[in-house]
């Protein structure tokens, strides 16, 4: 099968939202559910081109983790931001949380903000409820902590707001009258969660609150846009409007409709709703060309615009497929069905398959990274089944990627779901929908050079740790804090990538201990080593010299020169070269024991983490 975004255009883009269980806006050619309500986990459901089908939902609702906006200060009230669910018609309950304590009766969509959270990180937690799915509830990542109000608070800056054709500007010819909106630049926070408004003339369209919206239905005139608002925890919210443009630029091919009575025999005919451009008599437009399906499948030689109605067609669906070749209007769409009642006594109606054991989903649920689903097993042996595999996302985008899919990363945060279709002879076909328990993530980075600490192991000298590097798989940054310790012990203050040795290092062992966090999650922390104990430093010493008369009953006294600041000195008085007893002053009184003889001094200066130095004066003789 090819891509669903080229082959399914607008019809199938409509059924994929239906059968997802989102909101198909008020004006597009479906205007019901194809799909009845749900009963045991079951719908019974019609496509587009009138093949039907049971639908077997997923038990749980899912949707995007939440988000929070507004200024983290007290005083300010802040703003859970849910995004879009499956099913769209999923109500919330939410329940704020103060540094993961929940915050009594705070249940509401927006809390206010007092001095018991001030330091304290922020949470909300949503629970989706929906008729027929089992509840589901998400948590928010945890803010940074709140502060006291009165500083700045930042703004999100916002520009390029616009929308396009799902496909437009790629290789994709894609004939989808979807329109996707293009948030354009949404920068300065770090997480940014968006809100979308479609508008018609300016005014807000309801219920239409999603990425991708669907123009089928509006005619020619009316100018669309849309609103998109930016949110981010501790910031103020940014909305900007796209310019307008005309509708007609997005939907200017006209329905296909079938009309007639639908009895044996009758004939049924299509025609189109309006002239297309270029033509103004009746007849087939050129470029296009018609198919009547029954029940999904072609119906050999059934190319005309009418159908006589046959006995094969009672009791099944008819539905006439249009494939255009123009420009602006390339691909295919389906008409209304009609359901041809079935001649007296011969309704046979084909029962879904059996599903015995439900397929499941399993991988990593990060992008790049393979999903898998498996076929389950049903009521039919596995030789007489036939599978196909539809991978959607909550915007209705859908992919037919076999049983395994690796998301990309212009998908993260999305919920994916997959739509395994089961069908044998005899039977209807059937189809479960798998939906993955979580968002998908962003794998976390590999580290490919671990930190390193570079420089000398000596007092006085600075030693630095290296960051380590890390692959990078997107725009997010790997953030490294450090720590140093003495003997594994960490040093007051010391958190920077620099360290200058203090005497306190020597003879220690320095190493330094780096956390490396992304978003918030520590990815690892490791602890490198210098290779040796720390060396002493060298001491800067001089060489002392004697001031005063060298006489008997004169004081002398010690000039010591430049040493290295904050040395303690002691002193050693010499007669000759021998240690004058008791003679272990600065200065010295002189002897008549000392007349005729070489007297020196002797000082040595030591602190800690230097060597210990002795330097001694030139001798000076008595008289």
């Amino acid at each position: 099968m090819k891509n669903k975004t080229i082959r399914l255009g607008i019809a199938g883009a409509l059924a994929a939202l239906s059968l997802a269980g989102l909101a198909v806006p008020a004006h597009a050619s479906l205007t019901a559910d194809p799909c009845g309500p749900v009963v045991d986990s079951v719908k019974f459901c019609t496509a587009e081109n009138g093949a039907g089908y049971a639908l077997l939902v997923d038990t749980a609702a899912a949707g995007p983790r939440p988000g929070i906006s507004g200024a983290l200060q007290v005083g300010s009230t802040v703003t859970v931001v849910d995004g879009t669910w499956d099913p769209a018609d999923a109500t919330f309950t939410h329940q704020w949380l103060r540094n993961d304590v929940p915050v009594l009766g705070a249940t509401g969509p927006t809390y206010l903000l007092t001095e018991a959270d001030l330091g304290k990180g922020i949470r909300v937690k949503t629970t989706a409820t929906a008729s027929g799915y089992a509840k589901t509830t998400l948590q928010s990542t945890k803010t940074v902590p709140v502060t006291n109000a009165g500083a700045a608070v930042p703004s999100i800056q916002a520009s390029g707001v616009s929308f396009q054709l799902v496909g437009e500007g790629t290789s994709l010819d894609d004939p989808s009258r979807l329109v996707i909106a293009m948030p354009g630049s949404f920068s300065g926070a770090p997480v940014i969660y968006f809100q979308y408004q479609w508008l018609r003339d300016g005014e807000p369209i309801p219920g239409a609150t999603a990425k991708m919206f669907d123009t089928t239905g509006w005619g020619s005139t009316g100018l669309l846009s849309v609103r998109i608002t930016g949110h981010a925890p501790g910031f103020t919210p940014a909305t900007r409007t796209s310019l307008p443009r005309g509708v007609s630029e997005f939907n200017p091919t006209p329905g296909t409709v079938v009309t007639g009575n639908t009895g044996l025999g009758d004939v049924l005919t299509a025609v189109d709703e309006i002239p297309w451009q270029g033509f103004t008599g009746p007849g087939e437009p050129i470029g296009h060309t018609y198919t009547w399906l029954r029940d999904g499948v072609l119906i050999p030689g059934a190319t005309g615009m009418t159908r006589s109605i046959t006995a094969e067609d009672q009791g099944h669906t008819l539905v006439v497929e249009t494939h255009s070749t123009r420009r602006w209007s390339y691909g295919t769409s389906y008409s209304n069905a009609i359901a041809v009642p079935a001649a007296a006594g011969t309704g046979v109606e084909l029962k879904p398959l059996r599903n015995v054991t439900k397929p499941v989903l399993t991988g990593s649920f990060m992008t790049g990274t393979p999903m898998t689903v498996t076929a389950g097993a049903w009521s039919e042996p596995a030789e007489r089944l036939t599978f196909t595999y539809d991978w959607m996302l909550p915007d209705g985008r859908m992919w037919d990627a076999g049983p395994s899919y690796a998301p990309g990363r212009f998908q993260l945060n999305q919920i994916v779901s997959v739509f395994v279709t089961v069908s044998a002879p005899g039977y209807a076909p059937t189809r479960i929908k798998v939906t993955a328990p979580k968002p998908l993530s962003m794998h976390d980075p590999d580290q490919t050079k671990a930190p390193a600490i570079s420089g000398t192991a000596t007092v006085r000298e600075t030693l630095t740790v290296n960051a380590g590097v890390w692959t990078r798989y997107d725009m997010r940054v790997v953030k490294e804090s450090r720590q140093w310790l003495r003997d594994g012990a960490p040093i007051a203050g010391a958190t920077g990538s620099d360290y200058t040795l203090v005497g306190a290092d020597y003879g220690k062992k320095i190493s330094a201990r780096v956390t490396s966090t992304i978003e918030g999650k520590i990815l690892t922390t490791q602890t490198v080593n210098t290779p040796a104990k720390v060396a002493a430093a060298a001491l800067v010493a001089a060489t002392p010299t004697i001031a005063g008369t060298v006489m008997a009953g004169n004081v002398l006294t010690v000039k010591r020169g430049t040493w290295t600041w904050g040395v303690a000195f002691t002193y050693r008085w010499l007669r000759n070269g021998v240690t004058i007893s008791g003679a272990t002053e600065p200065t010295y009184k002189v002897r008549t024991a000392d007349k005729g003889t070489k007297l020196t001094v002797s000082v040595t200066g030591s602190r800690l983490g230097y060597t210990t130095v002795s330097r001694t004066s030139a001798a000076r003789i008595a008289s």
